[in-house]
């Protein structure tokens, strides 16, 4: 029967309704045509967005350039960023201010699940150095790195590319996740992710892969069939304060991980974003930065939109068992 469950993290319910769907199976995605050539491609090089990329983060596999249409802006030294009333004083607003990359693999025939072992450690420690420096030359409030996948994911240009979004405020997601732990911690004493990680590896039902430094499965409270969270197995609370040693070791687990979901679901268009403290707290005891992977094999209907409560159908029990039988474990 269908059950609601609370996330432990956002305190928010979803309902996990398995009866409404068919068999995990049925969720496998048509094989992805490449539709764009190397010819017409924008982030190849040679092309305006590698001649205008900030050389300074060049590595051997990827570099960054700004992002030609960009949600937020660098420029924080001539603009404002306080609020201000707009119409007659009725509503608030403010400039968009922060910053907006895009983060290119130099090849344009890779694609994220395939990445190499290099390119994930290059990728990673690019987003590392980004992230410090944003927070120290822009002073922007908050840096979260994405990655969309194929065109069902909002990814228009199938090159493969990562993006960094900075902001000068804390996203809602975010703020509420950081609300939430940081009652969970007052009223329990304890980290709510790392109570999370505790369970999980106890009860073993929903992970995925493991290794010494992080661990991913697929969460309890899942907005999204097949929605995976990988975190670090240690107390951080900082993406960016990460060693090039963990690096390669979260390099490790998100390659095996994007694994799994290539070979049982083919390859499935997904969402992966980081989330981490943001800039003005400096430490956070209640606090736990962590990846999540949110493969778009859904649609939200009315009742979703209408009522912020998300169904699900796809227990992630039976995701978790899916993931890890398909790969002959």
């Amino acid at each position: 029967m269908p059950q609601l469950r609370q996330n432990i993290i956002t305190g928010d319910w979803v309902v996990i309704a398995p009866e409404r769907a068919k068999r995990p199976n049925d969720f496998i995605t048509a094989p992805a045509v490449r539709q764009q050539s190397k010819i017409d491609c924008v982030f190849c090089v040679g092309k305006p967005a590698w001649q205008e990329r900030f050389k300074e983060y060049d590595t051997k596999h990827i570099y960054i350039t700004p992002n030609k249409y960009p949600a937020f802006l660098l420029d924080g030294t001539t603009v404002s960023t306080r609020s201000f009333k707009v119409e007659e004083g009725f509503y608030r607003a403010r400039s968009s201010m922060g910053g907006h990359d895009v983060v290119v693999i130099v090849d344009h025939d890779q694609d994220l699940p395939k990445f190499t072992q290099d390119i994930w450690v290059e990728l990673l420690q690019v987003f590392r150095k980004r992230y410090l420096d944003l927070a120290q030359k822009h002073k922007v409030e908050y840096t979260m790195p994405i990655y969309n996948h194929r065109p069902q994911s909002g990814a228009s240009i199938e090159h493969p590319h990562a993006q960094i979004f900075a902001s000068s405020i804390v996203p809602n997601l975010v703020a509420k996740e950081l609300s939430h732990t940081q009652h969970h911690f007052e009223s329990e004493g304890r980290c709510a992710f790392c109570d999370l990680i505790a369970h999980e590896k106890k009860e073993k039902i929903r992970v995925l892969v493991e290794n010494e430094d992080f661990i991913s499965f697929t969460f309890f409270a899942a907005r999204f069939p097949f929605e995976i969270w990988l975190l670090p197995k240690k107390h951080q609370s900082r993406y960016e304060d990460q060693k090039d040693l963990q690096l390669k070791s979260l390099a490790e687990i998100l390659h095996q991980t994007l694994h799994l979901l290539d070979k049982t679901l083919n390859d499935p268009p997904l969402n992966l974003f980081f989330h981490t403290l943001p800039n003005s707290i400096e430490a956070s005891d209640s606090y736990h930065w962590h990846v999540e992977i949110a493969p778009r094999l859904a649609n939200y209907g009315g009742f979703e939109l209408g009522s912020g409560v998300i169904i699900d159908v796809v227990s992630p029990e039976k995701a978790a068992e899916y993931l890890r039988g398909k790969n002959g474990k």
